[in-house]
């Protein structure tokens, strides 16, 4: 329900002067709202109102309220016209997350990483950058340290003596044409230039930081990913989880900003937002402290006690993507799900949730899929 005193002037902004006396004779009559005017059951012409007058309002007013109807040609022609210009898609390099998320993750999104500690949410995230930047020269990535565990030397580990030669063993090349393949450590080396590694401590350096670059319109590679680890390091996890509404608000603030330069029309970023699960014994404490039972996070697999959201359920409304990644010896025991682990698709705001991908971390750098 909006006003019409609003809403002319913003569909017929060429014309604003001339509405106020239609709006004051309407509001004379108890119309004052959309809703008023379509729902009332008749509006007579009078002074100050014609009958042509109160027909373009109407008109205006109810194309604005009502979905537009398309033909399937017109369909048809606007998929053509898109072809080319959709939103680019980062892999995970877990190829079936990649085919669960019809093709990874999209540029644009904010996605979730959630799960307890020493579960592989880094990895993933880790991985995620590391091959897109690999794949693509034009490209940087940012990376939000809040809490100084971010290790340059796992980065090299993962791309010399991971990713690099998986790509070539597909029979892959780096190199220019006619020239030798470049080393391992070189490509590893060159990659890493590209990568911006920020040591922050508040929410507000995160913000200083993606407005300067989106906003610098620099002609170099452009940035294309964004991490931040850990998420609820930076807003207090333990004040959202107690209820407390300012950090409630913080975090709304907070994530509608990054929402807004992550779709920005200038430089669309991918971001991944890590969090941290707390630990059963905590999250019952917390739930104690607060007075009331927290809400446990909707994974299909049994997990004794459920496990608890990071930062409340604020969080789950505001990302487009969340990914719970869980140790499997917590199923399985510690031999049958020693080095191993689950991603399992919570939310998935354009397609099907409830995937469930095994993975197996050995050496803390070598993440690949199971089947």
């Amino acid at each position: 329900m909006t006003s019409l005193a609003t809403l002319l002037p913003r569909l017929a902004p060429h014309r604003e002067l001339e509405w106020q006396v239609q709006l004051d004779t309407l509001a004379q009559a108890g119309i004052t709202t959309d809703v008023d005017l379509v729902f009332s059951t008749h509006v007579a012409p009078r002074p100050g109102l014609s009958y042509e007058q109160l027909r373009e309002i109407t008109d205006l007013i109810t194309g604005n309220l009502a979905a537009v109807s398309s033909t399937g040609v017109e369909l048809a022609l606007q998929s053509r016209d898109r072809k080319g210009k959709q939103p680019a898609r980062f892999s995970t390099s877990l190829e079936p997350l990649d085919d669960w998320l019809d093709g990874g993750l999209e540029q644009g999104e904010i996605v979730e990483l959630t799960g307890p500690k020493h579960a592989g949410r880094t990895a993933l995230a880790l991985y995620t950058l590391l091959l897109h930047l690999l794949l693509h020269p034009d490209a940087r990535g940012a990376w939000f340290d809040s809490m100084g565990t971010f290790d340059p030397h796992r980065c090299l580990a993962i791309l010399r003596d991971v990713l690099v030669p998986r790509l070539l063993s597909l029979g892959g090349t780096f190199a220019d044409e006619g020239e030798a393949e470049p080393s391992p450590e070189q490509l590893a080396i060159a990659v890493l230039d590209r990568l911006a590694v920020s040591r922050v401590q508040k929410a507000s350096e995160v913000l200083d930081v993606l407005a300067g670059e989106v906003s610098s319109g620099s002609t170099g590679p452009q940035l294309k990913m964004v991490v931040i680890d850990s998420l609820d390091n930076l807003l207090g996890g333990e004040a959202l989880a107690a209820g407390k509404a300012q950090a409630h608000a913080t975090l709304i603030a907070f994530m509608r900003r990054l929402t807004s330069m992550a779709r920005s029309p200038e430089a669309a970023l991918a971001i991944l937002v890590v969090t941290t699960v707390p630990p059963s014994d905590a999250s019952t404490r917390q739930d104690k402290n607060a007075g009331r039972r927290g809400v446990s996070i909707p994974s299909t697999l049994p997990y004794q006690p459920p496990l608890r959201y990071a930062l409340d359920h604020t969080l789950a409304h505001l990302v487009d993507l969340s990914l719970l990644v869980t140790p499997a010896a917590s199923l399985f025991g510690p031999e049958d799900g020693r080095n191993r682990g689950l991603v399992e698709v919570l939310k998935n705001s354009r397609g099907q949730e409830g995937g469930l991908v095994p993975f197996e971390l050995l050496h803390g750098h070598d993440l690949s899929a199971l089947s």
